[in-house]
Parts: C-alpha cells; structure tokens; sequence
C-alpha cells in the first residue's frame, strides 16, 4: 500500500530527557533526524515509547513545535494525542494539524476497563466532532497497555460513520491473525494497517500492510527499511530474521528502557538512559547481559 500517509518504516520514536527529568527538546530532534537520514519513512512522535503518558499536554505541544521549528516535515510525522479525558485529546489533535500533520495515534480512553463498543464509539466520534478540520485518525490498538482492544466491529462502526476521518490502524497486539484481520477487512477501502510487531514485518507487508511503528526501530532503522524495500525477497528475509533478533534482545528487559540504553550505547551517549518515574534504568546485570547480546549479534 504504497499510497498510504505512512507507507514505510516508522520509528516510534523516543523522547531524550536531561538528568533533571526534563525534556531535552534538542536532543529528540537531532534524533528525529537520524532516524529519518537512516531509513525512515515517517516518525510516530508521541506514542507509547516516547513515554508520552508521563508528559504534561504543554510538554506533548512544546515537543511537536520543536520538532516542526527543527525542520522535521510535519507531514511525516504521526504524534499520539491519546488521552483519557475528551477535551485535552481534542486539543492535542488540533494542535498537530495547526502543526501541519496529516493525522493523528489514539489509543482508546485506559483509565475505565471494559468500555463497551458504543461507549468507545462515543468517545472517538466525540473526538472527531469536536477537532473538526481534515486531521484524519489512526486507531492504536494495543490492549497489552491500554487493556481496551480495537475491535473489527468497532471499526466497522467508525468507518461508517466517518469513512473520510478514519485512515488507518497501528496493531501493536503481536497478534499476526488479528493484523490479518484487519487487512482483510478494510484494507481494499484504503485503511492503512501499520505493524506494531517487529518479527512479523515482512509478513504483513506480504499480505497488504501500509508499513510498521515500532520502538526497536529507533536502534534497527537500516534494518526495517531493507525489509520494506526487499520484502518479497531472500534480502528480505535476511533482514527479517536480524531484526527479529535484535527485538528478542529487546524483550529481555522493560522495552523503553532497554531501547534507551541500546541507543546510548550506538551513539555512544550515557544521557539516552534516563527515563521519567515510574520506569527505571536497567539493572547493571541486566544492562551487561542485554549490551553483550548485542555487540555478539552485531
């Protein structure tokens, strides 16, 4: 689908912070622009690994104007503006289009568990009536975190009810059927389905995915743009089975975290570590184990 908003590899991209626990605005930008000049097509700004959730609304703002003042093309980026109350999530998502990006990540409201399928579509057509504008909505299913799963039935709904707003999915489950799924079922209407799953990449291209988010991209760039564009081939598959290699090195640990100090060690940069309460910097043993892993596989 090489039509879509977001064809390609995009990073979920991470946020540096300073000692302090403040942003480091400057730092994140000068990322944006590495994974862009190493193999990204896009950048999902402000999603889960960017610890979006442990940032203030002013912060998700200011981070998005630096980026867009630091020349990152608002066009290739895709900020998350989920949260759980309706107003702030509208303001966020006006915000970005002022910014000039195309659409929008939104997870579905976490704080109540067990919403029904008519309180979720409430909430998204709440949303979307009150943005208003051309802004379109890409749904974040990842139950993992958010505990409340994008359904096909769900969608169905907001499709027709909204079918120029809603453009697209980021299945972040790990649940290669359930992408499937919505491949199978929206795809031919133009909605986009983004993998959130780095060791099936190549597979959901294979079957009409738009492309990936993913947080291991932040370190394995090179490595998803070479699946993107060799797919259908043995390079391909090569680089399939080395990224997949590097997210299992990932999963050892808390994913932010462990993404974090893989990075600080590629660049060479101990600050890339720190995270904001209540993450943690790894254990020493652990942070030992999970850099030999991957200087052996580098």
């Amino acid at each position: 689908m090489n039509n879509a908003y977001f064809a390609g590899v995009n990073a979920a991209a991470l946020t540096a912070l300073n000692k302090d626990l403040s942003v480091n605005y400057e730092k994140s930008v000068a990322h944006a622009h590495w994974l862009l000049n190493n193999g990204c097509n896009g950048l999902a700004v402000l999603g889960t690994t960017a610890e979006t959730h442990s940032l203030s609304l002013n912060e998700r703002e200011m981070l998005l104007e630096r980026m867009v003042d630091g020349d990152i093309p608002a066009e290739k980026m895709l900020p998350g503006t989920s949260t759980c109350d309706i107003p702030s999530t509208v303001r966020l998502t006006r915000h970005a289009e002022r910014m000039g990006c195309k659409g929008v990540l939104l997870l579905p409201p976490f704080y109540y568990k067990s919403p029904s399928v008519t309180g979720l579509l409430n909430y998204y057509s709440e949303v979307i009536e009150r943005v208003g504008g051309d802004i379109k909505i890409y749904l974040y299913h990842f139950p993992q975190q958010s505990s409340i799963p994008i359904t096909i039935d769900l969608i169905e709904l907001l499709i027709k009810k909204y079918p120029h707003k809603i453009k697209g999915v980021k299945d972040s489950s790990g649940d290669f059927e359930n992408t499937r799924a919505y491949i199978d079922n929206f795809s031919k209407e133009g909605f986009e389905v983004y993998s959130g799953a780095d060791a099936s990449f190549q597979s959901v291209l294979k079957i009409g995915g738009a492309g990936c988010i993913t947080a291991t991209t932040n370190i394995a760039s090179s490595l998803a743009a070479k699946i993107y564009a060799h797919y259908q081939s043995e390079q391909g598959s090569k680089a399939q089975e080395k990224l997949a290699a590097v997210r299992n090195i990932v999963s050892l640990g808390d994913t932010i975290p462990t993404v974090k100090t893989l990075l600080s060690y590629i660049l060479n940069d101990s600050t890339w570590e720190t995270v904001r309460p209540p993450l943690c910097p790894l254990a020493t043993s652990l942070k030992t184990q999970i850099l030999s892993s991957y200087r052996e596989l580098i």
